[in-house]
């Protein structure tokens, strides 16, 4: 008679076990991290300057790819995005290595552009509204928050893979990066542009 508590208490031990793992289980999809892979076809990083103080002009770099980790549930994630410096394009004859902007961007010694974060901020709406995080140009790494607009998950209906997509936009000083040549001929203050089209892994 002795053991009948005993073998009720682990029969109930077991069911609340039981019923905590299943919660698990069924919490478990909902709140996980997703991962996408930057499209660099439809990812090309844009930037404008003024020139002369009168006059706006842009460039770009064709080469870029990233990383995003996004978990909506628990409201966080991750950014990496990385640029190819020698992939600048300003128009014809800016895109050889004795450019002015190759030397402004010394591609050789840094042939790559990076943004890391580890903290989005989202809006009531569980939208993603910006990015915390670090850029490194010319091998000098400062603080960076960037602006998230139009950010929309959805299935792309022409390939039919899960995707996220959004504007990015951010204004810094060159000079704060070491960036001095040309100015005050080219501004110093440089506004960035990113299209974002990444597709779940």
């Amino acid at each position: 008679m002795a053991f009948w508590p005993y073998l009720r208490q682990t029969a109930k031990v077991r069911r609340q076990l039981g019923i905590v793992a299943l919660s698990v289980a069924l919490a478990g999809p909902a709140f996980a991290a997703d991962r996408y892979t930057l499209d660099s076809t439809h990812s090309i990083p844009l930037f404008e300057f003024k020139h002369l103080g009168v006059t706006t002009q842009t460039g770009r770099f064709d080469k870029a790819a990233g990383v995003v980790v996004l978990d909506l549930g628990a409201r966080n994630g991750s950014v990496t995005y990385e640029v190819e410096a020698a992939t600048l394009n300003m128009g014809f004859g800016t895109e050889t290595p004795d450019s002015p902007g190759y030397q402004l961007f010394e591609v050789t010694r840094f042939p790559k552009i990076t943004f890391k974060s580890t903290k989005l901020i989202f809006n009531q709406n569980n939208v993603v509204i910006s990015a915390v995080g670090q850029l490194t140009l010319l091998g000098v790494t400062k603080p960076l928050t960037v602006a998230v607009t139009r950010f929309n998950c959805s299935v792309n209906p022409i390939n039919k893979k899960e995707m996220c997509a959004c504007e990015i936009s951010a204004t810094i000083k060159r000079s704060e990066f070491g960036m001095i040549g040309y100015i005050p001929g080219i501004s110093d203050e440089i506004k960035i542009r990113v299209p974002v089209e990444a597709y779940k892994d």
